[in-house]
């Protein structure tokens, strides 16, 4: 088990999925068995990390070790920042394959694009990175930049919200 308060074990969660998107986003070395991966491999990672980053809202208000006015404050955060309540929306749509109430986004987000990129330098595996696009109401944006604001947000909101 380990020392840290309920809704800091999510949050590590969240970072290490965020790892694996960046490094998705980026390029990581894959052997010759990626060439038999299901259509949805890359996708499920990216999900996953917008579930968790959605549900960490979830952690820190059952969390019986935060205080009750700082749980008062998480709702509001998750409605009023762009970027979070984009990452509800993505979440929400992928956990129930379509949005079934108003998005809080106003933005209706959706993936409709990915671009593969292969290098064979640097050593004897290709490095292959994934960005994956989201469509919003709004226009297009890049789905790691989208994941990146998000831990950021939390990062500040914990910081100055939950003592």
């Amino acid at each position: 088990m380990t020392d840290l308060r309920k809704h800091q074990e999510q949050f590590e969660r969240m970072k290490r999925w965020y790892k694996r998107i960046k490094e998705i986003d980026e390029g990581r070395s894959h052997d010759l068995s990626f060439i038999n991966l299901p259509p949805g491999y890359f996708y499920d990672e990216v999900y996953a990390f917008f579930i968790n980053c959605y549900h960490l809202k979830d952690w820190i208000l059952h969390d019986d070790t935060v205080k009750q006015e700082d749980k008062g404050k998480v709702e509001d955060f998750m409605k009023k920042d762009g970027s979070m309540s984009l990452c509800r929306d993505i979440c929400i749509g992928i956990k129930h394959f379509k949005q079934g109430s108003v998005p809080w986004s106003g933005r209706a987000p959706k993936f409709r694009g990915r671009k593969f990129s292969l290098s064979l330098k640097g050593g004897p595996e290709p490095i292959i990175g994934v960005k994956f696009s989201i469509e919003t109401k709004k226009g297009t944006i890049d789905a790691f930049e989208l994941a990146s604001e998000c831990v950021q947000k939390w990062e500040e909101f914990i910081k100055d919200n939950i003592k």
